[in-house]
């Protein structure tokens, strides 16, 4: 059973048409229950309408901003959450959250050389941006390749940010962007067998790691793509939601 802490909003800001961030305030008293690693999720419950609704957001800032935790929201069909956050949810309303959880351990090794492969849609970007952020300042000898899906870059979270990471640190960050509804990607359409192999193909390099996050059909052609292009099956990592 998951224990639940009331955190309080502090901040709420659009991210794209679809989706939002907020932020959440970690008091001092619950630092050590907080503290968090990249990749990691937490559980959060609010009551709407007399009714009790949970919901699983990973958390996307940088372990090194030990004071709040920002979560990236996005808006799905009829969730009633997710509505209630991008269209009601105030700075200053509390929330209960559960201590970080994790099944997707990223490696944090700094002393080693290693290249890994992050695969993702949509909202799955933010553990992965929190990671990059992690990545980028305290393990210089890795680099993270990934494969971002989204329609369009106007609804792409953390658009800007991911492209200044690249620019900024072009030897630990390299994004490739797959767009279905536009010509301004690295690639069009939907991630798919294709794309990944061209991806393989330019990078031409055996990774340590491949993160895989999204639903399940994105891991499934995935993780047979990459098996078939010789990466062994232990070193594939996955999350996968609906």
């Amino acid at each position: 059973m998951n224990e639940f802490y009331n955190l309080k909003v502090i901040d709420k800001q659009k991210l794209t048409p679809e989706s939002v961030s907020i932020t959440l305030k970690i008091p001092e008293e619950l630092k050590d229950i907080f503290k968090f690693k990249p990749g990691q999720f937490v559980m959060v419950e609010k009551e709407i309408n007399g009714q009790n609704l949970r919901r699983y957001y990973s958390i996307y800032n940088s372990p090194d901003e030990s004071n709040n935790l920002k979560l990236g929201i996005k808006f799905k069909g009829q969730d009633g959450f997710a509505n209630y956050v991008m269209h009601k949810l105030q700075p200053g309303e509390l929330l209960q959250v559960s201590a970080p959880m994790n099944d997707v351990p990223f490696d944090l090794d700094a002393g080693q050389k290693k290249n890994f492969l992050g695969i993702t849609i949509g909202s799955g970007i933010t553990p992965f941006y929190s990671y990059l952020q992690y990545l980028t300042k305290h393990m210089p000898h890795t680099k993270m390749v990934l494969i971002y899906g989204n329609d369009s870059p106007e609804k792409t979270m953390f658009y800007n940010e991911l492209k200044s990471l690249a620019q900024q640190y072009p030897d630990q960050v390299k994004v490739y962007f797959v767009y279905s509804k536009s010509d301004q990607g690295d690639y069009k359409g939907r991630i798919n067998k294709d794309i990944i192999q061209s991806v393989l193909e330019q990078e031409n390099a055996g990774f340590d790691g491949v993160y895989m996050i999204g639903p399940d059909d994105l891991k499934k052609t995935a993780a047979q793509t990459l098996v078939e292009s010789g990466i062994p099956a232990e070193h594939l990592h996955y999350r996968v939601y609906s």
